[in-house]
């Protein structure tokens, strides 16, 4: 298992921060995935996520993991004002 750290931050003027993120980024986990929980703590403009995924090597976790953000960031209205950071 390996546990990748993200960032999402807010646009400037976006809405409030989301209430609860991990619950938003773990409904867009797909099997195929890997991911087996997802921890985000929401601050003021920018929500920290640690992804524990059961993967082979931790190049492939990385990619699951920013492939739910990116599924978020595209798919879910809450998360319309925020992107990921590098």
């Amino acid at each position: 298992m390996h546990m990748i750290t993200m960032r999402l931050v807010r646009s400037p003027g976006a809405l409030k921060d989301l209430e609860t993120p991990s619950a938003v980024l773990m409904a867009q986990c797909t099997p195929a995935d890997g991911v087996e929980h997802v921890w985000a703590r929401s601050r003021q403009g920018h929500i920290d996520v640690v992804f524990f995924v059961l993967s082979g090597c931790e190049a492939e976790a990385l990619l699951a993991a920013r492939a739910v953000c990116e599924r978020a960031l595209s798919h879910e209205p809450a998360f319309a004002s925020w992107r990921l950071t590098d």
